[in-house]
């Protein structure tokens, strides 16, 4: 079966339409009609049906390749489309938007991971026991300090670290990612979480990491 890459290349330069999935850009998910360009081993230059201008696509980002012959090809490997963020309101901690939620993600099957700087949802095993390793999970990391090792006493030891503003101290794992994604603001990260969450199912869904 031939691959993506190998798919598009034999379409370059011949001007012919190719129907692409790419889980990027600006309509992530979204069936393309483009006209390929040029191929490197890691982007497409392709310009849009009904458009101008060229614009280049990562391979790694391509979700699906389907000619006109009905030839395709699919890359499984290649993260899910983005879920759009919901609204969710304005709190000031993690544990007042986990009680916000809590209700919700119980009624819809999940058992309830939480801890004093993380929150997350994991599946049950047959027998309904909760698993101890959760499927989507919000978590904290105290930016403020660093771990470094000490030369003299040969050992690792904590230090203040000088905040730039920049950090992100917000990390949203999902079972469908294949890393985890840092956020600024909290208001922000729990949307990442929350639209994973209903993106997921407990019936389905896989513990963090378990899927990569």
């Amino acid at each position: 079966m031939a691959t993506i890459a190998e798919l598009l290349r034999s379409t370059v330069g011949s001007g012919g339409l190719v129907s692409l999935v790419y889980n990027a850009g600006g309509r992530p998910g979204v069936v393309r009609s483009v006209v390929p360009l040029s191929l490197t081993e890691s982007e497409l230059v392709a310009v849009e049906l009904g458009s101008t201008t060229e614009k280049t696509y990562r391979l790694d980002r391509i979700a699906s390749v389907s000619l006109s012959n009905g030839t395709s090809a699919s890359n499984i490997q290649t993260d899910p489309a983005p879920v759009a963020l919901p609204e969710v309101p304005l709190c000031g901690s993690l544990g007042e938007y986990a009680e916000y939620f809590k209700a919700e993600l119980a009624a819809a099957g999940w058992h309830i991971c939480e801890e004093s700087d993380s929150f997350g949802i994991a599946t049950r095993f047959k027998n309904g026991k909760p698993k101890k390793t959760p499927s989507v999970q919000i978590r904290y990391f105290d930016r403020s300090t660093e771990l470094v090792f000490d030369m003299d006493n040969q050992e690792p030891r904590t230090v203040p670290r000088e905040l730039t503003g920049h950090e992100r101290p917000w990390r949203v794992d999902s079972w469908r990612f294949k890393e985890g994604k840092a956020v600024r603001e909290l208001r922000r990260a729990f949307a990442v979480f929350i639209a994973e969450a209903r993106a997921s199912s407990p019936a389905t869904a896989k513990n963090l990491w378990a899927g990569h």
